[in-house]
């Protein structure tokens, strides 16, 4: 521009508090050389617009700046809105750490200039010393939402959505209750009265990928509700089917907030059918989230309570997610500790002021799952570590370091959880029964890990006696007794459906252990107790899948009752020693090894 008039070119200043708006002398030249009236300077501030008030501000046709800082109950709607919604043709993307500084010097054009597609930057405010280089800023910019040629009005998850509603009809409400009562209070991921008033008044704003992702998260949960459940269930893998196409639709069209919050529902719904699909899902929420700026901590950016409660317990769930799939799928972790700043959820952040004690008790429970999450974080790294140099191997970590990250966890248990995690106890409670399971899980990895870093222990020739494989086995031995604990109140429930692939990995180290036996006659007995052990785990689990409908144990089921079959069907065939296997001439015992390490192992790990 100044080029174009030539004239020099002079960088706005801020001007004086009560300084005049008398024109520059640029504008003066301006107006000298073109005849007409140049535009004001405006004084220089950085735009201080949160990640999610921007997408509020897009769908408000740009509000001004004063009412994006407003906190008021409106603006907090707004806000929420804008996070819920995926109208708009912008979205606020976060800026590279390495190229923030330069806004220091482009920020006095960008905030002289009228925001155009893709130049507008959107500065996060913190309170820390800004020669502080310690924590790194936080910069967004405007960018295009939905791919170049893509129209508005072309959205197939509004017709997915609309078809869902269709088929649901008229118990749409019913189901909404449904999903707060028995999923999000245990797994909040969503604000309930800023949602439930967002659909009330703004429901057409709210995306359609997350309401349809929403639905099908409360259908396995139809005959909790004696309102609709004695009326027929619809077929809840159809309603699965059209929720994910509906969030594909969303995620090449216009992803935003509420993609990243409609892929922790699909890939924590139940039943969960796609592993592919699901760890697939799970690296498009990581890297929407980073995009989104969820990873950084949000504490003192200006922006309302409620959006900060909202960022920090939708990057958390995203963390457990990853972790918990990590764990299932045998697949690494996709977020690093160490690039992520953000605070563990609080209490007042995930539970109401007049919340109820059921919901109290809820809360309490989620963030000792969030926390636990944390530590078997810390040992799926040791898992999926290449060993391939001496600084890696010199870094491994001690068995009693392991041990002590999970006791320190257990130390900052409140009495009541501390009961349900360690005794089993109070199981009734919501989420409580899943902690349960999920602590068993780690702590079966945590035995795991010890056995293969016990030297005493080799691939060939192990003991099954030695002390680091018994505490093992009992680890293994105490998944079975808490699934012959459960009834029916428990199992219709909150399950995260990662969560039971603990019991696949206990059944499976079970067999392994009675196969580990077979090479002395004198240790059938003790090879006929462990046979019996996993004997019972698929018995219960066949009837808790049968009697209530408990699909949890789906994975188990199929990947371990043949298997325990063909090896009670040898023995008993050949002699009560199960070493006779062996010499059955139609079975090869390596073959059968692999294939019950392959089948029940999901931590793609040999022991």
């Amino acid at each position: 521009m100044c080029q174009l008039y030539q004239t020099d070119c002079i960088s706005p200043r801020t001007s004086p508090p009560h300084s005049s708006r008398r024109p520059s002398t640029l504008a003066r030249k301006v107006a000298a050389r073109t005849g007409r009236a140049a535009p004001v300077p405006r004084p220089q501030s950085p735009l201080q617009i949160t990640p999610t008030s921007a997408a509020a501000s897009v769908l408000q046709n740009q509000q001004p700046q004063s009412q994006a800082h407003s906190t008021g109950p409106e603006t907090t709607s707004t806000n929420v809105i804008g996070i819920l919604a995926d109208a708009g043709d912008n979205s606020s993307h976060i800026v590279g750490p390495a190229n923030v500084d330069d806004s220091d010097i482009l920020e006095s054009y960008v905030s002289t200039t009228p925001a155009a597609g893709g130049t507008r930057l959107i500065r996060s405010y913190s309170t820390s010393d800004a020669s502080d280089r310690s924590t790194r800023p936080v910069l967004f910019r405007t960018v295009p939402k939905r791919p170049v040629g893509v129209a508005s009005y072309q959205c197939r998850a509004s017709e997915k959505c609309a078809l869902i509603e269709k088929f649901i009809e008229p118990h749409a409400d019913i189901l909404l209750d449904l999903f707060f009562e028995q999923t999000n209070s245990c797994f909040p991921i969503l604000h309930e009265g800023s949602f439930r008033n967002a659909y009330m008044t703004n429901r057409r704003n709210i995306s359609a990928a997350l309401l349809s992702n929403i639905y099908a998260s409360a259908m396995i949960y139809w005959n909790q509700s004696p309102l609709i459940r004695t009326n027929r269930c619809p077929d809840i893998n159809f309603v699965w089917v059209q929720a994910y196409e509906a969030l594909s639709s969303e995620v090449f069209l216009s992803p935003g907030m509420s993609t990243v919050i409609s892929i922790i529902l699909n890939v924590g719904g139940r039943p969960s059918t796609s592993i592919f699909c699901n760890g697939g899902m799970m690296g498009l929420a990581v890297a929407f989230a980073n995009a989104l700026g969820l990873n950084r901590d949000p504490s003192n950016w200006n922006i309302s309570p409620l959006e900060k409660q909202i960022r920090i317990n939708i990057w958390w769930l995203v963390v457990v997610q990853d972790s918990w799939c990590s764990l299932a799928y045998g697949t690494p972790l996709l977020i690093n500790r160490a690039q992520h700043d953000v605070p563990f959820p609080t209490f007042h952040g995930v539970c109401a002021n007049n919340a109820s004690p059921s919901q109290t008790d809820a809360a309490t429970t989620f963030i000792s799952f969030v926390t636990l999450t944390q530590v078997l974080g810390r040992y799926l790294e040791y898992v999926y570590r290449a060993k391939s140099s001496t600084q890696e191997t010199l870094e491994t970590p001690s068995i009693e370091h392991l041990e002590l990250l999970l006791g320190n966890w257990e130390e900052t248990l409140s009495d009541n959880v501390r009961r349900t995690v360690l005794r089993g106890t109070k199981l009734e409670g919501p989420g409580a029964a899943n902690l349960r399971l999920a602590y068993l899980a780690v702590r079966l990895l945590l035995r795991r890990i010890q056995l293969d870093l016990d030297p005493g222990t080799r691939r060939e020739g192990r003991q099954s006696d030695s002390p680091v494989q018994l505490r093992a086995k009992r680890a293994a031995e105490e998944v079975v007794h808490f699934v012959q604990e459960l009834d029916e109140r428990h199992l219709r429930g909150f399950w995260h459906p990662a969560t039971g692939y603990a019991l696949t990995s206990a059944t499976s180290f079970l067999l392994r252990s009675a196969l580990g036996v077979r090479s002395s006659n004198s240790n059938a007995p003790r090879s006929n107790t462990v046979l019996q052990i996993a004997q019972e785990m698929i018995d219960t689990l066949r009837s808790h899948r049968e009697n209530h409908g408990w699909e949890i144990a789906d994975n188990c089921l199929s990947n371990c009752g043949e298997i325990l079959q063909n090896i009670r069907a040898a023995r008993d065939y050949s002699s009560p020693a199960l070493s006779s296997i062996e010499n059955l001439p139609d079975i090869d015992l390596s073959v059968l090894d692999d294939l019950i390490s392959g089948s029940g192992d999901y931590l793609g790990m040999e022991w």
